[in-house]
C-alpha cells in the first residue's frame, strides 16, 4: 500500500523577492514525494510569515487534517520552515507522535524520530533566539529610519503614488488629480456616500477595475500622505507578547512635506474638518453605537429583488416620539436614492448626473419584519407553543423536584436538638458531681463545636431553600413569559434563520432560499443533486405593509367602505375594524374629507357619513 503524503511549504518573509523562493520550495518538496514513490494527496502553502502558528491557515489546516487521519507522511524541507517557536514545535510533535504521522524533511533526507526530540528542541530554542534577535535588530533599523526620515516605505498598491528611480516617492497625476476631486467634493459638502455615486457614474475606477467605495474615500480623505505629511512608528510588532501595538502620539515621528503633496494642507484641513462636522451631528441625531457592534440575524441574508445588492441596516428617529426604528434599507438606494422622483436624495440635486441607477424597493421595518417572519415560521413548522411551554416548565419542575432539601433540613434540625440535649446532660452531670470540671470542659468544647457545624450547615440548607422558592417563582415567571412575550416564536425565527441562506425582497413579497443541506444537517449534497435542488425556495405575501403610502392609501379606502357598508359607524369603530388607533383613523378621515371624498351630515357626534 503506498503512503499518502502531504507537504508543507513557507517563506521566511512576506517580500516580493520571496515569492520565487516559495515556488522553488513547493516544487522541490513535490520531487521529493515523486522520488520516494509516495502519493501526494495535498499541498500546504503558506505566504504568511510570522514566528508563531496564529494567522497561519495552511499550517491550521494542516493540523486540522491530522487530526482527521487525511495523510501518513508530512513533507518539509527544514524545521525553521514549519515555525520558529520552541512551544508551538513541541506541541506539533506531540500531535504527530500521538497521530502516529511521519515527518520528512527532505533537506536532511531523514525522518524525525523520538531519539532527535532533544536537538530538534534545541533547534527550535535556537531558531526563537534567532529571531527574537533579528527583531530587534530590525525594529532598531525601523526607528532609527523613522526618527531621521531617511527613507518612506510605501506598499506598490498605495493609490496615487509610485516609487521613483531613486527610490524617492512620486506622484502618478491621473490618480492625484482623482484624490483632488474627492477632497474638493468633501469641503464642498458632499458625503462619502455621494462621491462614490459621482465617481462610478464618470466611470472612474480603482487600479483593481472596481468602483472606490465610500470607505476607500474616507481612507483616502483621512490620509495625511495627500498633503505630503509622512506619520512613522504608528505601529509596533512586540516579539514576546506576539502582538502589533499601536503606539501613543507621542511616540510616532511626524515628518512634514516629506513626499510631493497631492492637495494643499488648507484643502485637507477642510475636508477633514467637513468630515468631522458630519461626524458630530450624526452622533446627535443618532444613538451611540459601538464601532463593531456585532452582526445581526439578518445581516448578508436580505437582498433586493430588484437591483440585487444587500439590505443594510440603518436607525432614524421616529419624528413623534422621538424614539428610534430600526430599517433594512437597500445599498443601492442608500447610495442614490430613487428611480422615482430623483429629488429624494438632497446632494445629488446639486450635481447633475446622468444615468445614476437608483431602486424603488421597499424599505423593511425591523419590528414588522420579524413579527412576519415569526407568524410565517410557526405556521411553516407547525411548532406547537402550548407542548412546548408544558415541556420546558415540566424540566423545569422536575430539576426542582430532585433538589428536594426539606428532608436533609429536618435531619440537621435533629442533629441539633440531640446535640442540645447532650449538653444538658453534661450539665446535670457535672452538678451530680459525677464528671469532673476539666472533663466536662473538654466535653462541651467539642459538643459547642459540632453544634457549630450543624448550626451553619443548617444555615446554607436554609438559604438554598429560599433560593428554590424564588427560582419556583422565576419558573412561572418564565411560563408565563413563554404565553405571552413571544419568547417561542422568536427562537423558532432563530432557528429558521440559520438554515436560511438568503431572502429576495419584492415591493409586496418576499422569496425565502431555505438550505437543504442545513436543514437536512448533511454537506455536500451539491456533488450529487443539482444546484437548484440545494434551495427550498417558498413565498411570503405582504402586499402594503412596508410600503408606507399605499398602506395608507389602502387604510382610506378600507374606511371609505365601512362608511359605505354602515354610515352610521364611529371613528372608533373604524379604528378597531381596521386595527390601528383611534388618533390614525381620524388623521384617515381628516385626510378623506379633505380630498372630497366623504362628508359628515349632523352635528354633536349625531348624524351619518356620506361618500361622494
Amino acid at each position: 500500500m503506498m503512503l499518502r503524503a502531504v507537504t508543507y511549504c513557507r517563506c521566511s518573509t512576506e517580500e516580493e523577492s520571496q515569492k520565487d523562493a516559495l515556488s522553488k520550495q513547493v516544487k522541490e518538496a513535490a520531487e521529493c514525494v515523486r522520488k520516494n514513490g509516495w502519493i501526494l494527496v495535498d499541498e500546504y502553502i503558506e505566504s504568511h510569515s510570522g514566528t508563531t502558528t496564529v494567522g497561519r491557515t495552511e499550517y491550521n489546516r494542516l493540523m486540522e487534517d491530522m487530526e482527521r487521519d487525511q495523510f501518513d507522511i508530512i513533507v518539509i524541507k527544514s524545521q525553521d520552515r514549519l515555525m520558529r517557536n520552541t512551544k508551538d514545535w513541541y506541541l506539533f510533535v506531540d500531535r504527530l507522535v500521538v497521530r502516529q504521522k511521519k515527518l520528512y524533511i527532505y533537506i536532511e533526507q531523514k525522518f524525525y524520530t523520538t531519539d532527535d526530540a532533544l536537538i530538534t528542541g534545541i533547534k527550535a530554542i535556537l531558531a526563537e533566539e534567532y529571531s527574537r534577535e533579528l527583531s530587534k535588530k530590525i525594529n532598531n533599523a525601523h526607528r532609527h529610519r523613522q526618527k531621521t526620515g531617511a527613507s518612506v516605505l510605501l506598499t506598490p498598491n498605495v493609490y496615487g503614488f509610485r516609487k521613483g528611480a531613486d527610490h524617492e516617492v512620486e506622484l502618478i497625476e491621473e490618480e492625484a488629480e482623482v484624490k483632488r476631486k474627492m477632497y474638493q467634493l468633501c469641503a464642498s459638502g458632499f458625503g462619502t456616500r455621494t462621491i462614490e455615486t459621482i465617481l462610478k457614474n464618470d466611470g472612474v475606477l480603482k487600479r483593481s477595475g472596481k468602483p472606490f467605495s465610500a470607505n476607500d474615500i474616507l481612507r483616502i480623505i483621512k490620509n495625511p500622505l495627500n498633503k505630503g505629511c509622512v506619520v512613522m512608528g504608528r505601529l509596533h510588532y512586540d516579539f514576546d507578547s506576539k502582538k502589533t501595538i499601536r503606539m501613543p502620539e507621542e511616540a510616532q515621528y511626524v515628518h512634514e512635506h516629506r513626499i510631493p503633496a497631492t492637495v494643499s494642507d488648507e484643502l485637507w484641513e477642510l475636508a477633514n474638518e467637513a468630515i468631522r462636522n458630519r461626524r458630530r451631528n450624526k452622533s446627535e441625531r443618532e444613538e451611540t453605537k459601538g464601532r463593531n457592534s456585532g452582526k445581526y440575524q439578518l445581516s448578508e441574508k436580505l437582498y433586493c429583488g430588484l437591483c440585487g445588492s444587500p439590505y443594510y441596516r440603518r436607525i432614524r428617529r421616529r419624528y413623534k416620539d422621538n424614539s428610534f426604528i430600526y430599517e433594512w434599507k437597500c445599498k443601492t438606494y442608500l447610495e442614490t436614492g430613487r428611480n422615482t422622483g430623483r429629488l429624494d436624495r438632497p446632494q445629488l440635486r446639486k450635481v447633475k448626473l446622468e444615468h445614476v441607477e437608483g431602486c424603488d424597493n421597499v424599505h423593511l421595518e425591523e419590528e414588522k419584519l420579524y413579527q412576519l417572519l415569526e407568524q410565517n415560521c410557526m405556521q411553516s413548522y407547525q411548532i406547537d407553543k402550548e407542548l412546548i411551554t408544558k415541556k420546558m416548565v415540566t424540566v423545569m419542575k422536575k430539576v426542582l423536584r430532585e433538589q428536594n432539601l426539606q428532608p436533609e433540613i429536618e435531619q440537621k434540625i435533629q442533629r441539633k436538638e440531640k446535640l442540645k440535649l447532650q449538653m444538658q446532660r453534661l450539665v446535670d452531670k457535672l452538678l451530680d458531681g459525677v464528671l469532673s470540671d476539666q472533663i466536662y470542659q473538654e466535653k462541651q468544647k467539642e459538643l459547642e463545636q459540632q453544634l457549630t457545624l450543624v448550626q451553619e450547615q443548617l444555615t446554607k440548607l436554609e438559604q438554598k431553600k429560599a433560593q428554590k422558592n424564588l427560582l419556583e417563582d422565576r419558573i412561572k415567571q418564565i411560563e408565563k413569559s413563554l404565553r405571552e412575550d413571544n419568547l417561542i416564536e422568536k427562537a423558532s425565527v432563530a432557528r429558521m434563520l440559520d438554515e436560511i441562506d438568503k431572502i429576495k425582497i419584492y415591493p409586496t413579497y418576499m422569496e425565502v432560499y431555505l438550505n437543504v443541506q442545513k436543514v437536512l444537517g448533511v454537506h455536500g449534497l451539491s456533488e450529487v443533486c443539482e444546484e437548484k435542488a440545494d434551495y427550498e425556495i417558498f413565498k411570503i405575501e405582504y402586499g402594503n405593509m412596508f410600503d408606507y403610502k399605499k398602506e395608507k392609501s389602502q387604510e382610506r379606502e378600507a374606511i371609505v367602505e365601512l362608511i359605505r357598508e354602515n354610515p352610521d359607524m364611529t371613528v372608533k369603530m373604524m379604528a378597531e375594524k381596521l386595527g390601528i388607533s383611534v388618533v390614525a383613523a381620524r388623521y384617515r378621515v381628516k385626510v378623506l374629507k379633505s380630498e372630497n371624498r366623504i362628508r359628515f351630515n349632523g352635528a354633536g357626534g349625531k348624524g351619518y357619513w356620506e361618500i361622494l
